[in-house]
């Protein structure tokens, strides 16, 4: 039976034995390739511990498929994840039918895909939404596509929302069973923020707060143990550089993991990987499944002239061309060529992801993620850093390398 999200603080205290590895990730949105080629990577086995920093769901094209294949992996290895804003979401606007046709309708108008669509499909049915989806979201059912291609019989909004809590009560329930942290005594896994290491006596309304924290890593806060966090993807965090990879603050004892996946153009999976629960040797592993290639010829870097990030990120167009536009930012006036999928139009106006025109440095030999190729060069991305390559490229048969853990 249907019960709503219980925000008050549930946290579950684990004991993870020495000798174990620790695999800690976060913000998977419904990417479950991305989530079985990370896994891959890493050789994952039923030693291994794996930890999930929240956002399992929405934004991506598979986010039923993603909840039911971390269910039955908890079922079979050990696997332990806190619920995020969205996964919390997808219940919480459950509460009534207004709120879930409401809820529907905005995510497809901004991502072009639902789990409650998911879930509607699987059974052979569709629900109508209204309005128009916007650029992006048409986007990223190219890019994946066409998952709402599928046909069906159309139903109402009462008939869709009375088929999901009557066919998936099991995935609901699973949601709603989620702490909101989890404890190793070591470390703390939480998806967006922590006020205090004494949580026990947090308020809904702090919880609440805490699964949709933005920007946690500059706040004055000081840890005595590592807090791990997602929901911020960590290129808008100012490092001087536009960087996918895991954001580590040894100083706060903050680790940010969201790289991005789903949401970001070019967003890749991050991980955190210890060896040992008493182990502060973190290694970062990633995934993403851009063609992979090898750098042909050297090139020194070249610091761009401006990075773009979601905070600031709406712009005008000045012209356009085939492959991109010229484009002014709204915030400082600055102008920059900007390629066509990175720029999408909000109600706002038009906006422009994270991106810059930075010459990353690379040696003969470096494996790059090749993120799109123009008149002007090729976009790679080299260790979670993004920027543009001038020289030659010999396309790798693998889709993977290890040259991206480090």
């Amino acid at each position: 039976m249907f019960k709503t999200m219980d925000f008050n603080i549930k946290v579950q205290r684990l004991t993870i034995p020495k000798g174990h590895r620790i695999i800690i990730t976060s913000d998977i949105h419904g990417k479950l390739s991305y989530l079985k080629g990370l896994l891959e990577k890493l050789s994952f086995s039923k030693e291994d511990y794996l930890l999930i920093a929240g956002d399992v769901l929405e934004k991506g094209g598979e986010s039923l498929a993603t909840l039911r294949y971390l269910m039955e992996l908890e079922r079979t290895h050990h696997v332990y994840m806190v619920y995020g804003n969205v996964d919390a979401s997808v219940v919480v606007n459950l509460e009534s039918v207004e709120k879930f046709y409401s809820r529907y309708c905005k995510v497809m108008k901004h991502w072009g895909n639902s789990v409650y669509g998911e879930m509607l499909r699987a059974h052979g049915k569709i629900l109508v939404e209204h309005g128009e989806r916007s650029v992006q979201a048409v986007e990223m059912e190219r890019r994946a596509g066409g998952w709402t291609k599928d046909s069906g019989e159309e139903i109402s909004a009462e008939e869709a929302y009375k088929l999901i809590l009557e066919k998936y009560d099991r995935e609901l329930a699973f949601i709603q069973s989620l702490p909101v942290i989890i404890d190793t005594g070591a470390f703390l896994v939480t998806h967006a923020g922590l006020p205090t290491e004494d949580y026990k006596d947090l308020s809904a309304a702090e919880v609440r707060h805490m699964i949709s924290w933005t920007s946690f890593q500059e706040e004055e806060l000081y840890f005595s143990r590592y807090v791990f966090v997602g929901h911020w993807p960590v290129t808008i965090y100012e490092r001087g550089r536009m960087d996918s990879s895991p954001l580590i603050n040894r100083e706060k004892k903050i680790v940010s993991l969201d790289g991005g996946c789903a949401v970001k153009r070019d967003g890749q999976l991050n991980a955190v990987v210890l060896s040992d629960i008493e182990a502060e040797d973190f290694q970062i592993v990633s995934y993403d499944d851009f063609p992979k290639a090898r750098v042909l010829k050297a090139q020194q870097k070249k610091e761009g002239k401006f990075f773009s990030r979601w905070s600031h990120r709406f712009v005008e167009q000045i012209e356009q061309d085939g492959e991109g536009s010229r484009v002014r930012f709204l915030h400082n006036g600055e102008e920059s060529w900007v390629p066509a999928p990175y720029l999408w139009e909000e109600d706002e106006g038009l906006s422009c992801s994270d991106y810059t025109d930075s010459e990353l440095e690379l040696c003969v030999g470096d494996i790059v993620s090749l993120i799109g190729s123009y008149r002007r060069g090729y976009l790679v991305r080299k260790d979670g850093v993004l920027g543009w390559y001038h020289g030659s490229l010999d396309m790798c048969e693998s889709e993977n390398s290890k040259e991206e853990t480090r």
